[in-house]
């Protein structure tokens, strides 16, 4: 239990912790071809060293076509702030090796790391509201009337607090001021 502990507070600090990506995972191989020259092994290690690179370069080559396919979706769902877009492009920013470990450090890519700060706080602020809707949903649920049923001369009023059914109680809200005086009797008439 405690390594399981353990490893999610460990993966709660990757999200707070990640490098920017080092250059390596930026190099896509975009220049010209290497000198693959008869050194050791003749003209088939040579071919085959070039056989290699074209195909380390098609893969990223690849891989840059995904990644900027997915800083796009990152940038867009950020500008919209849609919780499901948002979802989806950190989706596919994760598909194309956007995040990883270097030398035993988290990186990240900056766009993919806003998308996921943008996600939490969104995801947190609907959670928020769906449990205040749940909330006045079991309120609208009670049985409680919004007016009184009524007054008597001493401005005491009376709620009737049950289960819509008759049954239930009688609350009586008792008013403890005066009824304002009663105004004098007019003057009697002259003549």
């Amino acid at each position: 239990a405690k390594k399981k502990k353990g490893r999610k507070e460990e993966e709660g600090k990757e999200d707070e912790e990640a490098d920017p990506p080092p250059d390596e995972e930026l190099d896509y191989l975009d220049g010209d071809e290497p000198d693959h020259s008869l050194g050791e092994g003749g003209r088939a290690m040579q071919r085959q060293r070039a056989k290699e690179w074209v195909e380390r370069r098609g893969r990223l080559q690849e891989l840059k076509k995904k990644r900027d396919a997915a800083l796009a979706r990152l940038r867009d769902a950020t500008a919209a702030k849609d919780v499901a877009s948002l979802q989806e492009a950190v989706r596919l920013g994760v598909a194309a090796r956007m995040q990883g470990r270097s030398g035993g450090r988290p990186w990240r890519f900056q766009e993919l790391t806003a998308a996921m700060a943008l996600l939490a706080r969104l995801s947190a602020r609907e959670q928020q509201a769906a449990q205040q809707r749940a909330q006045l949903a079991e309120l609208a649920a009670l049985p409680l009337r919004a007016e009184a049923l009524g007054a008597d001369r001493q401005r005491n009023r009376y709620w009737l607090l049950g289960d819509g059914c008759g049954r239930g109680r009688l609350y009586v809200e008792e008013i403890t001021a005066p009824w304002p005086a009663a105004p004098p009797p007019p003057p009697p008439p002259a003549g």
